[in-house]
């Protein structure tokens, strides 16, 4: 299985998220990870996965990742599996937002096939002196985005092709 795995990151949570979840997906085959900056817009023949994620801000996904989407190469997804995650404050969704779900909808609209739901990576964080702040994954959080992507990798769907017109 070849897979690709982008990730935005400003504090790098996120990015810390990603390289484990490319560490997990590394005995399915081969695994590219790359900063939304440095992403590729297409993707070779015989790509079978890709996973996006990104850190949560004002409720949704950041600007460099919705600017990832706005110039990917039309069908640049088209069949391929793939999967949505971000890193947010341990909130109600409701609340805190999620760019997992602006992820996933993005994802379908490239023409992905997403295999699963968006997942969460819950971070804390508190606010700093001089306008900076801090945050840090929760505990526990990168075995829980090792033991995700193991399942992804794992999905029965991910070699299930889309079903005519969809």
């Amino acid at each position: 299985m070849n897979s690709v795995v982008i990730y935005a990151s400003h504090f790098g949570n996120t990015r810390k998220v990603a390289e484990v979840i490319a560490g997990a997906l590394q005995p399915h085959g081969p695994v590219h990870v790359f900063s939304v900056d440095e992403a590729p817009t297409t993707f070779p023949a015989g790509t079978d996965l890709v996973l996006v994620g990104g850190p949560t801000e004002q409720h949704k996904m950041t600007e460099p990742m919705a600017s990832f989407f706005d110039h990917l190469a039309p069908g640049a997804l088209e069949g391929i599996a793939a999967a949505a995650f971000d890193t947010r404050l341990r909130w109600p969704r409701w609340l805190s937002g999620s760019a997992g779900s602006g992820i996933e909808q993005n994802l379908r609209h490239a023409g992905a096939r997403v295999i699963a739901p968006a997942e969460s990576f819950f971070i804390k964080g508190a606010a700093g002196t001089g306008g900076s702040s801090t945050a840090e994954l929760d505990s526990g959080e990168l075995e829980r985005a090792a033991r995700w992507a193991a399942s992804v990798a794992g999905s029965p769907t991910l070699s299930t092709p889309a079903a005519p017109g969809r």
